[in-house]
């Protein structure tokens, strides 16, 4: 199986520790189990889906297929370096004439993130897609995860859209840190620039977040594959 760069500690780990800290979500040993957590999002007309899903048979099954698993896994590694690169410089092209103002950078970054959102859901899209060709079982498997997707979509929407809030917290607390120090006559570096990669981090911990489900997928796709060689 070809190596896919993804972060090797648990992207949601590294997510939710950074949230954790701005004191906006609880400690990852605090949350409640994950059976608990999927039973509060999963109505009567979810578990029908997910039955429909489990029984689910593609009219065109197809033979499992290791170029295409090793096509996407390659287009994988490729979307993430692109996304990577666009993080590392996201700050690069914002200008202030005075002192960074948070809505020019709320803008740069949300435009930034919205393009991580889009390209990560394609490219889990185009798997899906592929794997309906890739026998029965991955075929099921594909099914499985649109209808996971389809149900946690506005769960996970909300969870990401505490990203925005602790960003903006954290410029205002920098910000604010910067002109008491200031005031005092200390010295101080600029705290624009610990402020971009603290969010630099932030977005790298949510792209490799949104890009597990494409990897847990490409994985089930190369298992296949070894089990008919």
């Amino acid at each position: 199986m070809p190596s896919i760069p993804l972060a090797q500690t648990g992207p949601r780990d590294r997510l939710l520790q950074q949230l954790a800290k701005s004191a906006v979500l609880p400690e990852y040993s605090q949350l409640p189990c994950i059976s608990e957590r999927l039973g509060r999002l999963f109505g009567l007309g979810d578990t029908m889906n997910l039955d429909a899903a489990t029984a689910y048979r593609t009219r065109q099954p197809g033979e499992v297929q290791g170029a295409m698993a090793d096509r996407l896994t390659d287009e994988l590694a490729t979307t993430r370096q692109a996304l990577v690169r666009r993080i590392q410089a996201w700050a690069d092209e914002l200008e202030f004439e005075g002192e960074p103002e948070f809505e020019t950078v709320q803008d740069a970054c949300l435009a930034l993130r919205r393009r991580i959102t889009a390209n990560s859901r394609q490219l889990r899209d185009k798997v899906r897609k592929a794997m309906k060709t890739q026998g029965q079982t991955l075929a099921r498997l594909a099914e499985l995860d649109s209808v996971f997707d389809h149900t946690m979509t506005g769960y996970t929407s909300q969870c990401f859209s505490q990203l925005s809030r602790v960003l903006e917290q954290r410029f205002q607390a920098l910000q604010t840190s910067s002109e008491q120090l200031q005031a005092s006559d200390q010295q101080t570096g600029h705290w624009f620039h610990r402020y971009c990669e603290e969010t630099q981090i932030m977005l790298l911990a949510e792209l490799d977040v949104r890009l597990e489900p494409v990897l847990g997928l490409l994985e089930a796709c190369h298992n296949e594959v070894n089990k008919t060689l």
